[in-house]
């Protein structure tokens, strides 16, 4: 078959020989499960020593010296076994991964995905497979993680039906979905998170400066463009053409996606499985719509500059006023979001005694469908689920490949038992990242690494390039974009506004070193996931083979990412709204 992709020379260029090293010695690591068991000691080791210790840099988050907690002493063993179940219960990826791959399995069981993914290919020119995978895993942002478990493994099933090397399917939307992390036309959740954490270092300096969290908007849409070429070029001239020359393709052929043209059936249960997909997303927008929709959020609070002087004119102290600083401009949806705010910033006292008065002089904000607390974002996982379960059973009765109940049991359990070697790695990435978080070993390399950049005193260009550079070497440990920022903020943005640079600059070069290392990193929680999406096609994918087929793009992505933001500086091309290049 074509597909069936046999090595046909050794890696001969220095590229090839490179990325072949880089493979062997990965795939020489442990086990990644056993990985994280002995990241998880090298942790609990280091925290014993380091809590021993005392440093002067400031912790961003208390404005206190940085402790490392030791997580050696009786007390914290005893808490690491108590809440073991719930730590590990707690992981977010895990609920996510399982229950849409309950929707996800049937969908594939009854030939729902086969069928749609034959009739794409046949209106999609194959030249244009590589870069639509990737704008699609891009886009997916807007579904939260959605992207890891349905835009990822239905990239290798592309490329496989379509007679070309599945891992680089899964390269080319795991790019697109993990690289690309902060490019999208749509804005998503991510832009008022990291935009509240910018404005709070920024209010170090100038404790009225509002950040708008659309301020990066159009340097992400302009980058997802940028993504989807270099993603498209790095697919197509150097990771599949040495897959083809290394990798070969070695899955159960029973469990491949199958290539024949559809049968009259078929067609049937797609039109069916299709128009029933489409009703359901009809009702849902329907649903959504109304102003006072159940999956809209709560109606917000905005406290603003105006509110705030009202306060004051009502005999609230300036020392407690300026102190709201951090929350101006942001919107809390929700009365409990306004109160657990302020109490965060004006301590419990203070907070009882000016609360309802601060509640009362906000702005009001209308329920938005997009907010963080809005049940139709908390949703979006039960939703994917739905929308391909409930498609997937009409294709399976129509088409004739269900016959009961049973068999929809049986998608759903087959897509189960595919999955117990990343719960093993679920339990252990859980049990690591909770302790690493608990240590706070992270907050003082961010911390130490920021100050060192900050140090060296470079040029405003260079310093940018620098806080590309340190984020990008921080995802390595340190996956999530809000803690890391959460870190970095408080220091990078006020050193900017200092050299006459805005907080939205610094928030936009964050965001392409957050990006860029995704997909090199064992200890992001859903790299593992990918291994296992990838052993479908190749038994013997390892950590190594994953980060020699990513490590192109991350390169590739990294620099010529930070050649585009720094040409889009030097055009003064706006980065989003209201968001100018320069302070004050």
């Amino acid at each position: 078959m074509e597909n069936e992709t046999v090595p046909s020379a050794k890696p001969s260029g220095f590229v090839d020989r490179a990325l072949d090293l880089i493979e062997r010695i990965g795939n020489k690591l442990p086990d990644p499960a056993a990985l994280f068991l002995i990241l998880l000691f090298v942790v609990w080791i280091c925290s014993a020593i380091f809590s021993g210790m005392s440093f002067a840099e400031l912790d961003p988050r208390s404005q206190k010296p940085i402790v490392v907690n030791n997580l050696l002493t009786g007390t914290a063993i005893a808490t690491f076994l108590s809440t073991m179940v719930s730590t590990f219960m707690a992981f977010p990826p895990l609920g996510v991964v399982l229950l849409a791959l309950l929707g996800v399995g049937v969908a594939e069981h009854t030939g729902f995905i086969n069928a749609s993914l034959k009739a794409l290919l046949n209106l999609t020119a194959p030249s244009l497979l590589t870069p639509m995978v990737v704008f699609v895993g891009i886009i997916s942002h807007t579904a939260v993680d959605a992207g890891y478990v349905l835009v990822i493994p239905l990239g290798g099933v592309i490329f496989y039906t379509a007679g070309r090397h599945p891992l680089a399917g899964i390269a080319a939307a795991f790019a697109g979905v993990s690289g690309g992390f902060s490019a999208n036309f749509i804005p998503s959740s991510l832009d008022p998170l990291l935009a509240g954490l910018t404005q709070t270092g920024a209010q170090f300096i100038n404790a009225s400066y509002v950040v708008n969290p659309l301020s990066n908007w159009y340097f992400t849409a302009a980058s997802t463009i940028l993504l989807v070429v270099l993603g498209w070029f790095v697919t197509d001239k150097i990771v599949e053409p040495r897959l083809k020359k290394t990798t070969e393709v070695d899955g159960d052929p029973d469990e491949m996606p199958k290539m024949e043209t559809l049968g009259p059936q078929e067609k049937k249960g797609l039109i069916a499985g299709l128009v029933t997909l489409v009703v359901g997303l009809a009702i849902l927008i329907a649903v959504s719509l109304p102003a006072d929709s159940m999956f809209r959020s709560p109606a917000g609070f905005k406290v603003t500059a105006a509110s705030v002087e009202k306060l004051k004119a009502e005999g609230m102290p300036e020392d407690v006023a300026l102190k709201l600083g951090p929350i101006l401009g942001q919107e809390l949806f929700g009365k409990a979001a306004l109160d657990n705010a302020v109490k965060a910033r004006l301590g419990e006292e203070n907070a009882k005694t000016y609360g309802a008065a601060i509640a009362q002089s906000a702005e009001p904000v209308a329920p938005q469908l997009t907010a963080n607390s809005a049940p139709l974002m908390l949703s979006i996982v039960p939703l994917i689920f739905l929308l391909f379960l409930i498609p997937g059973i009409v294709y399976g009765y129509v088409a004739g490949t269900v016959k009961s109940h049973r068999d929809i049991v049986a998608g759903m359990s087959k897509s189960m038992s595919t999955m117990g070697y990343y719960i093993v790695l679920a339990f252990f990435a859980a049990l690591f990242i909770a302790a690493f978080n608990q240590s706070n070993l992270g907050a003082l390399m961010a911390v130490k690494g920021a100050n060192f950049l900050q140090w060296l005193n470079l040029p405003v260009q260079i310093t940018i390039i620098g806080i590309i550079l340190l984020t990008g070497l921080l995802n390595l440990v340190i996956g999530s974009a809000s803690a890391k920022w959460a870190l970095l903020a408080p220091i990078f943005v006020p050193l900017l506004m200092q050299l006459g640079l805005s907080p939205e600059l610094a928030q936009a070069a964050y965001r392409i070193g957050d990006s860029t290392t995704n997909i090199v990193t064992p200890l992001m929680p859903y790299f593992p996931l990918v291994v296992v999406f990838a052993q479908r096609y190749v038994k013997n994918t390892g950590i190594g083979t994953l980060i020699s087929i990513m490590l192109p793009f991350t390169l590739v992505f990294l620099v010529f990412w930070t050649i585009f933001f720094l040409a889009y500086w030097a055009l003064g091309i706006p980065l989003g709204v209201q968001a100018p290049y320069t302070y004050p």
